[in-house]
């Protein structure tokens, strides 16, 4: 698939430049694997590098999943399907999990195996649809450009973006386009210090967010999201934590004999309703304005074992995981979506040719 396929949700000011932009970002994105990662067999994902493990599971599509819901993935009530579903840690290198005391993005990346229908790219072969969640409703980061200045300052400082946030420490510009950067980078920083203030004592407890929207159909748009099924569990931080006790607690779990069950939801609107922020991955929907229905279950069985032994640990790092192994139905949509395709795609090549897998 070479173009983007035409939708009544997105809009690109300029197209050119954003391609150029995207093209930047792919090449930013392979000179920081090769920084952070001097020996081939030891490179790991450009983003969400530290995983806490991967998981065998099973997508089941509701029985009695609502006709208006009956879309794309979920357009066959009772539909089962093979999943697995890896979580991880957003840090851009492989790091303790809690950071100084402060928490960081944690992932839930599902892969749907052997869907049918039209899928925009195929995976190893497969049709897969791919969901990669993270635990806030709001990605970090707006659009291309300000994911562009990320990764440049990523590379000229060894990994850390604080100079990103610079700009706030001086007046809000007067003129338009300067105060609307300004503006964008203050709601970022916003997101940033809520992930900060969120705990995750075990990532199998958490709720998990699409972040960026995708097709429902012809004419509609979902925000997706797995919500873990009865009652919310308190995340209480382990005193003394290890740099490692996210995993331990997903080992932990996953050697119990008690499934593991998500409710998966989406948020439906329609084109040419209130402003959509389609192209703002740091917007999100409030629920109270548009509820989320659930579409499918997400189950884990339990036990499953040798999660920490060398062939499982290199079966995890293989998988690739992007929004565009995705029915055509569920299309992703706006720029952070736009810039995953090829920038998500490059890393994967790059990683796993070095790595020699491919």
């Amino acid at each position: 698939m070479s173009d983007t396929p035409t939708n009544p949700f997105e809009s690109i000011p300029d197209p050119a430049e954003e391609q150029r932009q995207i093209q930047e970002i792919a090449q930013l994105m392979l000179k920081l694997l090769d920084k952070r990662y001097p020996s081939p067999q030891q490179m790991l994902r450009g983003v969400h590098p530290k995983s806490h493990g991967c998981v065998n599971a099973r997508f089941d599509v509701l029985p009695d999943i609502d006709k208006s819901l009956q879309v794309g993935l979920f357009r066959r009530p009772g539909a089962s399907f093979d999943a697995v579903i890896r979580y991880s840690n957003a840090d851009t290198l492989v790091r303790e999990d809690l950071r100084n005391g402060e928490n960081g993005s944690r992932g839930m990346a599902i892969k749907v195996r052997d869907v049918p229908g039209q899928v925009l790219y195929q995976d190893g072969g497969r049709a897969s649809q791919d969901f990669l969640l993270i635990n806030t409703p709001q990605f970090a980061f707006a659009n291309v450009s300000d994911y562009l200045k990320l990764q440049q300052i990523l590379l000229q400082f060894d990994d850390n973006p604080l100079a990103f946030f610079a700009p706030l420490q001086g007046p809000v510009p007067t003129d338009p386009a300067g105060r609307a950067e300004f503006l964008r980078i203050k709601k970022s920083l916003d997101v940033v210090n809520r992930i900060k203030s969120q705990p995750v004592a075990n990532p199998m407890e958490v709720p998990y967010f699409g972040a960026a929207p995708f097709l429902f159909g012809a004419d509609r748009a979902m925000h997706v999201a797995a919500v873990p099924a009865g009652p919310e569990k308190p995340q209480v931080i382990p005193q003394n934590p290890t740099a490692d006790y996210l995993r331990e607690a997903l080992q932990t779990t996953m050697a119990g004999n008690e499934d593991i069950v998500f409710d998966f939801k989406v948020q439906v609107r329609r084109a040419g309703e209130a402003d959509l922020h389609i192209e703002d991955a740091t917007e999100f929907w409030p629920e109270e304005d548009t509820p989320r229905h659930t579409v499918a279950r997400i189950t884990i069985p339990a036990p499953q074992t040798g999660l920490d032994t060398p062939e499982h640990l290199a079966e995890c790092e293989e998988f690739v995981f992007t929004p565009w192994h995705a029915l055509a139905e569920h299309q992703p949509l706006g720029g952070i979506n736009r810039l995953r395709r090829p920038v998500y795609t490059a890393s994967a090549d790059h990683r796993l040719a070095r790595r020699g897998t491919c």
